[in-house]
């Protein structure tokens, strides 16, 4: 008995359907699985993470992942909600995280880091006529912004400070200028933007670096993670030794620049300091 004529062409009609879907939808799964996209949640810092999406992190970033066919995308948010949005899932990963926030959030870390941050000492030079590194200020009168805790874990832990903590640049920085404190406490990148900024007089007031501390670029705890990471430590070491990670941190403006940095021991630094 013969299949009956309406049933062949229904087949036939079927056919050309799922022929055509195929023809439209290859191309575009396959651009899909090309354009692979690492989604980034970080606060907005000046010159390195901004909202249109320029800056020394990002610029780091594109040169890292876009070689390999993925681009970046991001999201602004605060500190906690960027953490958050990694940890959950919702985004890949979040740059300059400490390795002890990293365990503590439970987020994934490559074997190099993303940044060296360092902290700086900004005083009066009347002040400090003879400086002698973190040890001249045993004793002395400090200021940073809240939350940095720099009187825990850090050198300056038994150097017996008087300190306070404010809340915005423009108090600390007051507070310095009336003589109320000794010195100002605080990451390099701000106080050199601050100083670029607000015209400081240099005549006046000296900076001095601290210490480096390790600043990773931590990964969302999933299999996808494994590329990327993988990716991003194979990058960094090029870039390294090619220059080219130098190259960004001039273009930036990022003052201190030290290769060996990257690859000493343990998560805080002492060289590369001017």
């Amino acid at each position: 008995m013969g299949i009956p004529m309406e049933v062949k062409m229904a087949g036939i009609s079927f056919f050309r359907v799922l022929l055509i879907f195929s023809v439209f939808w290859l191309p575009f799964r396959s651009s899909y699985v090309f354009s692979a996209t690492i989604h980034i949640a970080t606060p907005e810092w000046e010159g390195q993470t901004t909202k249109d999406g320029s800056g020394l992190f990002f610029d780091m970033l594109r040169k890292i992942y876009q070689p390999h066919g993925i681009e970046i995308s991001w999201e602004i948010a605060s500190w906690k909600r960027s953490i958050q949005l990694v940890a959950e899932g919702h985004a890949d990963a979040i740059p300059t995280v400490w390795r002890d926030d990293a365990e503590e959030a439970g987020l994934r870390l490559p074997q190099m880091p993303l940044y060296i941050e360092y902290t700086s000492a900004v005083f009066k030079k009347e002040r400090f006529p003879d400086w002698q590194g973190a040890d001249s200020l045993k004793g002395r009168s400090a200021v940073w912004i809240k939350g940095y805790s720099y009187d825990k874990d850090t050198p300056l832990e038994s150097l017996n400070l008087q300190w306070a903590e404010v809340s915005n640049p423009e108090i600390m920085w007051r507070m310095l200028a009336a003589d109320r404190v000794d010195v100002i406490i605080d990451a390099r990148m701000d106080v050199e933007h601050y100083m670029n900024t607000h015209m400081v007089d240099t005549v006046i007031f000296r900076t001095e670096p601290l210490w480096g501390h390790k600043a990773y670029l931590g990964f969302s705890d999933r299999a996808s993670s494994e590329k990327l990471m993988k990716i991003f430590d194979e990058r960094i070491a090029d870039m390294l030794a090619s220059g080219e990670l130098a190259g960004l941190h001039k273009k930036w403006k990022m003052q201190g620049f030290d290769a060996q940095a990257w690859t000493a021991e343990g998560e805080m630094v002492f060289c590369g300091q001017e």
